[in-house]
């Protein structure tokens, strides 16, 4: 790992950096420290070292400087070049082959009258990328800097889940509904979500136990353990109980909200079981009742969205979805800072 190998940037949501696989002299971008992936089950190591939610920030130091940052990616994926809180006309492909992304500040946002720009300070160029591929950095050149803390949002909101969280049916990464709920709430975002393989493991709890730098979270728990995992209520039980004390006990003075299972195909299809669903919903209601932690706290991932937000797999929420998703969790945190 070495991400002090890029000074004049912030690799946000990134732990570390390991060489590409698919290419000479480039740094794979990974959400957790290898330490902790190579503790999860096998699907969830490989998550873990995709970007969901990463990003590259860096702040220009003129106006007129052009910054120059090299990528690829193991497959063809695409970026997204947001200044601030502001978005691209269109995405931008990168695939095996590095491409250059020449990136200078837009004209009109060098000529703004009004400081209502949303959360991050429209000076700052944030490179988004999606869950889809891994993705890698092999140059950063230019005249730029990390963003200052008074240009980002002052506080973090960290998100743990499935495919669910990590925005599978949305169509963009800033569309998903841990992204909602940080623009709703002023937050930043930090996703931990792990698709089809989020089995409240140990280490990954302990890990975010250990991290300092988030305030708020959401734990989604977890459909995958339902449906594909093979796990049992009682299994789910036990693993969750540990999982959301690990974390809870480690920080009792930040707010956590336990999501039960969200509406899906179990709950409304003849061939569904929505007694095992319930159970499971039962299960971490149970958990968190009984926790000794007050700032753990559940909400009904039922009660969040409708099931006409669903895409017409009724297990993962498209646009409709996560938008009311995180609409309704961020009402849950602005209430309960009322």
């Amino acid at each position: 790992m070495d991400i002090a190998k890029y000074p004049s940037v912030s690799l946000h949501n990134v732990a570390e950096t390991v060489p590409a696989e698919w290419a000479n002299d480039a740094d794979r971008l990974c959400r957790v420290p290898a330490t902790v992936g190579e503790r999860l089950n096998e699907v969830a190591c490989e998550r873990v070292r995709h970007p969901t939610g990463s990003e590259i920030r860096f702040v220009p130091r003129s106006e007129k400087d052009t910054i120059e940052i090299t990528l690829s990616a193991v497959e063809r994926t695409r970026v997204r070049t947001f200044w601030g809180s502001f978005q691209p006309w269109e995405p931008t492909a990168i695939g095996p082959e590095p491409k250059t992304l020449e990136l200078t500040i837009p004209d009109r946002l060098t000529e703004l009258t009004t400081t209502e720009t949303g959360r991050f300070d429209p000076h700052v160029c944030r490179i988004l990328f999606e869950r889809f591929h891994a993705v890698a950095v092999h140059d950063i050149s230019g005249s730029c800097r990390p963003p200052a803390a008074t240009e980002l949002p002052d506080k973090r909101y960290l998100a743990y889940g499935t495919s669910i969280t990590e925005g599978a049916a949305s169509s963009a990464t800033h569309m998903n509904y841990v992204s909602h709920v940080a623009r709703n709430c002023g937050y930043d975002a930090l996703n931990f979500g792990c698709s089809g393989s989020a089995y409240c493991e140990s280490s990954m709890a302990e890990y975010i136990a250990t991290r300092d730098d988030w305030d708020v979270a959401t734990l989604a728990l977890s459909v995958n353990m339902a449906n594909t995992g093979g796990f049992s209520p009682d299994e789910f039980d036990e693993r969750a109980d540990t999982f959301v004390n690990t974390i809870a006990e480690a920080h009792p003075e930040k707010q956590i909200i336990c999501v039960t299972l969200f509406p899906y195909f179990d709950d409304v299809t003849e061939s569904g079981d929505s007694e095992h669903a319930n159970a499971y919903r039962d299960a971490l209601r149970s958990i968190v009742a009984a926790s000794p932690h007050d700032t753990l706290s559940l909400i009904d991932g039922t009660e969040l969205m409708p099931l006409s937000g669903l895409t017409a797999d009724l297990l993962h929420p498209g646009d409709k979805g996560m938008k009311a998703i995180g609409d309704s969790l961020a009402k849950v945190f602005d209430s309960d800072q009322t």
